[in-house]
């Protein structure tokens, strides 16, 4: 069955198929819809970093410009593609430190089980810092990170706290670039504090140390339950 559940293509001209999050907007610039540049139709999103880092910034943790998208939370046992385009700005700093551009974000503080990053001038995924009883990183590169040019991304995730099950996949403008790969933390974490599952964000989240401004466009948002539905 190839269906898409959600669509954030920004075609609305507007925000209004993401939720209101203005804590995800710290040391950025407001998220915005713009004409250009875009991937597909007449909208993209704008979201900016401008380079703030510390307390005095309101920053504790890092710097970010997130959306959420209006979608439930992530369960046990979900199996869902996730299509979107993204274009990082000319002058983006892609080195220096970590960057998640997208992230399946536990319910409870810490690292994500799993996220799109860029880093060391690479699109990564990663996660497991942040399992419960202790760290259980992973990373595996994708590609070089170029700026000033759009990428097409498929991720394809089946939520699992067992590594026997959890497993995610990626295709880049069309290529398979990681095979179905287990993280021996699962794709998402177990419950803490009563509170399971995961929902994923967009945007640029990065470390601190990370000090030059950048923007990255965001188009073509899909989640499904098939790599045909949401592709580009």
């Amino acid at each position: 069955m190839n269906e898409v559940l959600w669509t954030g293509d920004a075609e609305t001209g507007d925000l209004s198929q993401f939720q209101d999050g203005p804590w995800n907007d710290v040391g950025g610039t407001q998220p915005k819809v713009v004409t250009s540049p875009v991937r597909d139709g007449g909208h993209a999103i704008a979201l900016g970093l401008t380079g703030a880092t510390t307390a005095s910034d309101g920053i504790c943790c890092g710097s970010r410009n997130e959306l959420l998208p209006k979608f439930r939370d992530l369960e046990e046992g979900d199996d869902l593609y996730f299509g979107f385009s993204n274009y990082l700005a000319p002058g983006f700093p892609t080195s220096g430190g970590w960057q998640l551009i997208t992230q399946f974000k536990q319910n409870f503080d810490g690292s994500p089980p799993l996220g799109l990053y860029v880093e060391d001038g690479q699109y990564k995924i990663e996660g497991g810092y942040g399992y419960p009883t202790g760290p259980k990183p992973f990373m595996k590169p994708l590609s070089p990170a170029p700026t000033g040019q759009w990428v097409d991304w498929v991720l394809h995730v089946k939520f699992s706290a067992n590594p026997a099950i959890g497993y995610v996949e990626v295709w880049q403008n069309g290529n398979l670039v990681l095979p179905r790969f287990a993280p021996t933390s699962g794709t998402m974490y177990p419950g803490t504090g009563g509170r399971a599952g995961s929902y994923v964000k967009t945007g640029p989240y990065r470390d601190p140390s990370i000090t030059a401004p950048g923007t990255m466009y965001l188009d073509n948002w899909r989640i499904g339950t098939s790599r045909a539905a949401v592709a580009r």
